[in-house]
């Protein structure tokens, strides 16, 4: 039973893992550095449990405490170390990313903690292994994402925020960890199981819904930055911007061309899309080292894509762009219907509306002028 329990701990989470990664479109969270954060939250797990055990052995603190308020801590920063060095590099775009990482290092973690506590039960390993995978796992993958997001949102701020930024992430990710802990060893309920799982599971949507909520705004930064400064045609940038449904429109591409130029097309686009994506991080950045090293990175990346273009050929190419229309951009769509509502309003607010005056002049002047007598002569 304690294999199937194994199995449970290592394959649920890394499930759990996968449909995260799944959520970036543009893949800029690269299946590398995922690695190397679940890799550092392994790693993460084994310095945390070796202050855990020092700080129960030596008497600085009771085992109780230590699990509702001292791990916590200890752990939350154990599995975080690998994001501050992450954020830093400049492939690194936005707070998407640092989610993606930060679930992958709190599963990381997760995964062999759930070794430690299921070896432990010995006869209950599988009931430890079902609980531990719906609630605990879910914890700390959903902690560390949070504190992803925060080191994500504070590489584009100014001076002290900096630091304000990701200590409130930290803080957050800590505190809500400790509340877990709490709930978990103080609540005696046969619901317990419900309530964690509730708190996994509800964390989990939490991570989910910030990387989409990022997404879409991923999706405006390169609606408004790609272009011919790097390249892009608007044939092309239009297609990009049609990239969540990339499969939909590559499928007559794939019937057409085959599978093989389909997946080349399919990078190529994701290659623009994270262009664009590095370019309004450029302008958001304040650091002027890490704009020198974003400059280079996209310097990288037109050579890259300039290649897969290549790759994709010249009639395929052709075929692609002009799937997309130029005046298909999202952009030009907004805009005519701000343009609409605003002049749908003026007439109700009281604003100038040119037509709207030239109509009532011209009734007035025909009020104005007086009607012919019966006893002029028609010329």
């Amino acid at each position: 039973m304690q294999i199937i329990a194994l199995l449970i701990a290592s394959l649920i989470p890394l499930l759990a893992l996968y449909l995260i990664y799944k959520l970036d479109l543009y893949k800029t969270g690269n299946f590398r550095s995922v690695l190397i954060c679940f890799l550092a939250g392994v790693v993460g797990f084994w310095a945390a449990s070796m202050i855990n055990r020092t700080t129960i052995s030596l008497g600085w603190l009771p085992r109780t405490s230590v699990v509702r308020y001292s791990a916590p801590v200890v752990e939350e920063i154990c599995k975080g170390l690998v994001l501050l060095y992450l954020v830093r590099r400049p492939n690194f775009t936005y707070f998407v990313e640092g989610a993606i990482y930060g679930f992958a290092a709190g599963i990381g973690f997760a995964i062999f903690e759930n070794y430690q506590y299921i070896l432990a039960a010995r006869d209950a390993g599988l009931s430890v292994a079902i609980g531990r995978v719906l609630s605990t796992n879910l914890i700390h993958a959903t902690t560390c994402g949070l504190l992803g997001i925060a080191l994500g949102l504070a590489r584009f701020q100014r001076g002290f925020r900096v630091a304000l930024v990701s200590l409130a992430g930290l803080m957050l990710a800590m505190l809500l960890h400790i509340g877990f802990n709490n709930l978990v060893t103080r609540v005696n309920s046969g619901l317990l199981l419900v309530y964690a799982a509730i708190c996994g599971l509800g964390g989990a949507g939490i991570i989910a819904l910030a990387i989409r909520r990022g997404l879409k705004e991923e999706k405006v930064w390169i609606e408004e930055t790609l272009g011919m400064d790097d390249r892009v045609t608007v044939h092309e940038a239009n297609a990009v911007q049609s990239i969540q449904n990339v499969h939909e429109i590559l499928k007559p591409l794939a019937q057409r061309f085959g599978d093989k130029k389909a997946a080349q097309i399919e990078r190529f686009l994701i290659i623009q899309a994270r262009l664009g994506i590095l370019r309004k991080s450029l302008e958001k950045l304040n650091d002027e080292r890490m704009k020198r090293s974003v400059e280079e990175q996209m310097a990288r990346l037109r050579i890259e894509m300039d290649a897969a273009r290549r790759d994709v050929g010249s009639y395929a190419m052709l075929y692609l762009r002009y799937t997309f229309p130029e005046d298909a951009s999202p952009l030009w769509g907004r805009l005519e219907t701000a343009i609409q509502e605003k002049a749908a309003a003026r007439p109700a607010t009281g604003g100038i509306n040119l037509w709207a005056n030239l109509q009532s002049r011209q009734a007035e002047k025909k009020s104005e002028t007086p009607a012919p007598s019966s006893d002029t002569p028609a010329s």
